[in-house]
């Protein structure tokens, strides 16, 4: 397991394979494209932000998982990384148009529509589009200080987080039953 954050390496992997389709077809460097949120810096044309995180349980409460004979780990945690997409509005010397802007949207919508799912530790996470209603888009960039404009959606799963946590379980070395009879005829 790498020491590198799973988080930093989804994202990376998220923007590495962006910058492979938009630059330089529609970007013309890889700093144009940045793992930031909506008005942190001005110096970027196409932003990509984790505006949310939810726990993904597809068969109920994880297990935990056997280390050795006595040794149990904590369940791993099963995520789900939910990305905007967008393009930076308050890029230096207004360069950013409504032309551009579609054009950029364009561009990642498509590189998403065609992307393979990336591989973390031996584990694929899937790249999928995220329905948002217009409600919930309001009020995510309303959260942000940001009114709201045109984005994409993303979720990235599952995105698995490794428990820390390790409990020892002696095995069990003697087990005793006592069983009586129901009943008092004897039968």
């Amino acid at each position: 397991m790498s020491e590198e954050p799973i988080f930093e390496r989804i994202g990376n992997l998220l923007l590495e394979r962006l910058r492979g389709e938009m630059v330089p077809s529609v970007l013309n460097q890889e700093d144009d494209l940045k793992l930031t949120h909506p008005g942190a810096e001005t110096d970027y044309r196409f932003g990509v932000f984790l505006h949310d995180i939810e726990e993904v349980r597809p068969y109920g409460p994880p297990s935990a998982a056997r280390v050795a004979a006595d040794t149990r780990r904590h369940p791993d945690r099963l995520l789900a990384l939910h990305f905007l997409l967008y393009a930076n509005r308050k890029v230096p010397f207004d360069s950013m148009s409504a032309l551009d802007e579609m054009v950029l949207l364009e561009s990642a919508m498509r590189a998403v529509h065609s992307m393979e799912p990336l591989e973390v530790d031996g584990q694929e996470v899937k790249v999928t589009f995220h329905e948002l209603a217009r409600n919930e888009k309001t009020a995510l960039w309303q959260s942000l200080s940001s009114p709201l404009q045109p984005a994409a959606y993303l979720t990235l799963e599952p995105v698995r987080i490794p428990s820390t946590r390790i409990r020892r379980t002696p095995p069990v070395r003697e087990f005793q039953l006592t069983a009586k009879r129901k009943g008092g005829d004897g039968k």
